[in-house]
């Protein structure tokens, strides 16, 4: 969401509602001069339809936000029904939401970009699931070892167990499959594309990375246990490589 384009567009539609509504005051007398100006209930029917639409953007704009209770009260009311104009309502919710805008650029400002975040339970099912009972009762680095196992019995359901580690990386190999020895090809790849032969190359060099760069480090006793961070970052690169696992075929030498 762009909380600075919200805030405009937020402090628009309250400009909008406090101009009508000062129509809207004076037309019924309730400002100073305190008497009723009916020359001007032409200019309240006309901006009143612009009110409605633009304080329904205000509702929707509120709801992204999160702020959902608060776009409830977004709305057009009975008129007197909080002792104001049939927008009073929406107009105070509107300031808030406005006021909570505002605090979340200021802290934008304190804290810099926050980017987007890695939530652990969205990596690949398998990496995770294998990781999660040991990662959530503090074994992080049997956990990272836990899901390299896991990656590997899946590139092993393919290729047989006669492979194991940065070895399984052939089966992204831009070779025609062999008797035994088959391939995975990515099949959202076309492949007489140049793609086709870096992404098939890439992948492999992945699959060896997983193990001699995450697995094999994890296991050596001379590798220093990784911090949660470092941990979910290795677990990501085994869950990139399960998903790639995912998008391709199998080909068999035929």
């Amino acid at each position: 969401m762009n909380d600075a384009l919200a805030h405009e567009r937020l402090v628009g539609v309250l400009q909008l509602i406090d101009r009508w509504g000062g129509l809207y005051e004076r037309r019924w007398g309730k400002q100073a001069p305190y008497q009723e100006q009916p020359e001007l209930a032409s200019q309240v029917d006309a901006l009143i339809d612009e009110v409605r639409t633009r304080t329904k953007l205000a509702h929707d704009v509120i709801t992204v936000m999160g702020e959902k209770e608060l776009a409830a009260k977004v709305v057009e009311h009975e008129e007197g029904l909080y002792g104001g104009h049939p927008f009073t309502q929406a107009r105070v919710a509107i300031v808030e939401a406005v006021a909570i805008l505002a605090q979340r650029e200021e802290l934008a400002e304190i804290v810099g970009p926050i980017g987007p975040r890695l939530v652990a339970s969205e990596l690949h099912p398998n990496i995770w699931s294998a990781a999660a009972k040991l990662w959530d009762d503090g074994y992080v680095r049997p956990a990272v070892q836990t899901a390299a196992t896991a990656l590997e019995g899946l590139l092993q359901r393919i290729a047989g167990p006669g492979l194991s580690g940065e070895n399984l990386a052939i089966l992204f190999s831009i070779n025609d499959p062999t008797i035994g020895s088959p391939r995975l090809r990515l099949r959202d790849v076309d492949p007489t594309s140049k793609t086709w032969k870096s992404a098939h190359e890439g992948a492999a060099a992945l699959v060896r990375g997983a193990f001699m760069g995450v697995r094999n480090l994890v296991s050596h006793p001379g590798w220093p246990d990784p911090s949660p961070r470092e941990a979910i970052e290795m677990l990501a690169v085994l869950s990139y490589v399960a998903h790639l696992i995912d998008r391709s075929d199998v080909v068999n030498s035929s």
